[in-house]
């Protein structure tokens, strides 16, 4: 049983321009409901107990909305990082709040949340379950990018020959902390490459919708599944 999850939803989403100046992305409407209400109906669905939305850029907003919401065996709760650090940093001062069978999601990305994979892998003490997505359309440099999956574990692959990349679903144990250091800016960038080179991360290949609304090609995109 999944207990707990935990959604990433601090940024600004500058890359939106005025959409975003009076209102978070993960609170963007579609079909007069926030985004993040798409992300939120799935974990409802499923029943994990704890949700929680850490947040930064207008976090009175997420506050006044979901924080202490109760809906059916779910119940919502708003954490607001004081100073943004990153995906790691927010992680790192969230550790208090991951259990065993905890997932971390991002708050801008739809994508259908593959709970019965996830709820029959087996996760081994000290170690970590990823998804690949197959990429489409991200060129950036970042180190997650080209990667693959061999004997079920996550590896780099070299001179970008592999069409797969980070979905940013991520499911976990309480001893995923020991990782966690203060330094660590980006779980994708200071923590993550490390665990892959140790062969510390699992991996599972996900074939559903996956839309980051971080464009405004994307916003009308997703639009069709709100």
């Amino acid at each position: 049983m999944i207990k707990t999850a935990l959604i990433l939803a601090g940024g600004f989403g500058t890359r939106l321009g005025e959409l975003t100046k009076n209102t978070p992305k993960p609170l963007i409407e579609f079909n007069k409901k926030p985004f993040l209400h798409y992300i939120i109906s799935q974990l409802i669905k499923h029943r994990i107990p704890k949700i929680y939305i850490l947040t930064h850029y207008k976090h009175y907003i997420f506050k006044k909305k979901y924080h202490l919401k109760k809906i059916g065996k779910s119940k919502i709760f708003c954490k607001k990082e004081m100073i943004p650090l990153g995906t790691a940093g927010t992680i790192y001062n969230s550790k208090k709040l991951i259990s065993n069978n905890t997932i971390i999601i991002n708050g801008d990305t739809y994508i259908d949340i593959p709970f019965e994979k996830i709820k029959t892998f087996n996760l081994k003490k000290n170690k970590l379950l990823m998804f690949l997505v197959k990429n489409k359309n991200y060129k950036s440099n970042k180190k997650l990018i080209s990667l693959n999956i061999k004997n079920k574990k996550i590896i780099f692959v070299k001179n970008n020959k592999s069409n797969l990349m980070n979905l940013g679903l991520y499911y976990l144990n309480k001893d995923f902390c020991d990782y966690l250091k203060k330094k660590y800016r980006s779980l994708e960038d200071d923590i993550l490459p490390k665990l892959i080179n140790k062969n510390l991360v699992y991996g599972l290949k996900y074939n559903g919708v996956f839309i980051d609304i971080g464009t405004k090609k994307n916003l009308n995109k997703f639009k069709k599944y709100s």
